[in-house]
């Protein structure tokens, strides 16, 4: 199968926005009819807005939304008339929902992958919801599954044993919704993780899977000055010398890797430290996985070519200008 480079996908954008309130629900019927399957919409407040942007990677199309409250029902009118010979996973973003088939009820929250097959449902969205989903057309979801049956609904936990596979997922899915090309993903990376969610243990994966699912456990756990190599690939489950193998196709190390992360982190915290919250260096540091504030200095100023307390200065400095600015102009 090719893989698609996310710089490659073709996104399709549609908002309520300046659509007549009287249409807008009309209108996301028949774009989400269109564009995935038929079913019914019913609002559960007065003002009803709701946007999405649909990229096509390879073979898989990636979908995020955003909508105010509503329930969303596919009844089996639909499916019969209109069948979707594909896997549907959608992973919760913002906003708890309930989803509900003849199987029974499952309740949603943010960081949570739904997975079904076609069939018929009722969603409910209690309040303002943002999601992000993939479908996978029934053909190559068994050539990834090798075989399986399309799931029962079914909800995989970021907390739970496959948490770095969701987030992984969750990432790139998030990336290529919103076009962030410096997130890559391709489909066959996408699928890799999703067999894996899928088949509720672990699979073979590629080195680009692993590097998605050990970046998700690293970015998780930034914050301890204990992450380690050997931390890492436990929880992805590899050994921590093929861990070291998956780092070196991406020509760096996993220490080299976190360090950088870290860094970067500290010098948004401290470029933003002109703020409310007026950060330490020291506090930075500890935040950011650092256990010596005199390290960190050190190699955050061979990095940026600034010490972090001069960067904290100046962010101070600009907060007060841009206070005395607005004081000024009101």
């Amino acid at each position: 199968m090719s893989t698609t480079p996310l710089s490659d996908a073709q996104s399709v954008r549609f908002s309520t926005a300046g659509i007549p309130e009287p249409d807008r629900v009309a209108s996301w019927e028949a774009h989400n009819t269109a564009l995935v399957a038929p079913m019914r919409f019913r609002p559960l407040q007065s003002v009803f807005h709701a946007s999405s942007v649909r990229t096509t990677i390879g073979a898989l199309d990636v979908l995020r939304t955003a909508s105010t409250s509503h329930v969303v029902e596919r009844d089996a009118g639909h499916v019969r008339d209109h069948p979707a010979d594909q896997v549907a996973v959608h992973m919760v973003l913002r906003g708890e929902s309930a989803f509900c088939t003849s199987d029974g009820v499952l309740t949603l929250r943010p960081g949570q992958v739904l997975l079904h097959s076609d069939q018929p449902f009722m969603r409910g969205y209690s309040g303002d919801q943002h999601d992000v989903s993939i479908t996978v057309p029934r053909s190559l979801y068994a050539e990834f599954t090798h075989g399986a049956k399309p799931p029962r609904p079914q909800v995989v936990d970021v907390d739970g044993p496959l948490g770095a596979c969701v987030t992984a997922l969750g990432r790139l899915l998030d990336g290529a919704a919103r076009s962030v090309t410096s997130v890559r993903a391709d489909d066959a990376t996408m699928l890799e993780l999703l067999a894996t969610l899928i088949s509720g243990r672990g699979a073979p994966l590629s080195t680009g899977a692993h590097y998605a699912a050990a970046r998700e456990v690293i970015e998780r756990h930034l914050h301890d000055p204990g992450l380690s190599a050997t931390s890492i690939a436990a929880r992805i489950g590899i050994s921590e010398r093929h861990l070291s193998r998956v780092f070196a196709a991406q020509n760096t190390t996993v220490p080299q890797f976190v360090r950088g992360l870290r860094l970067d982190r500290a010098h948004r915290m401290l470029a933003t430290s002109g703020g409310r919250e007026r950060l330490t260096v020291a506090e930075v540091a500890h935040r950011c996985g650092f256990a010596s504030a005199s390290h960190f200095s050190t190699s955050f100023a061979k990095r940026f070519g600034v010490r972090p307390t001069d960067l904290a200065q100046q962010a101070r400095g600009m907060a007060a200008v841009m206070a005395d600015g607005a004081r000024r102009a009101g």
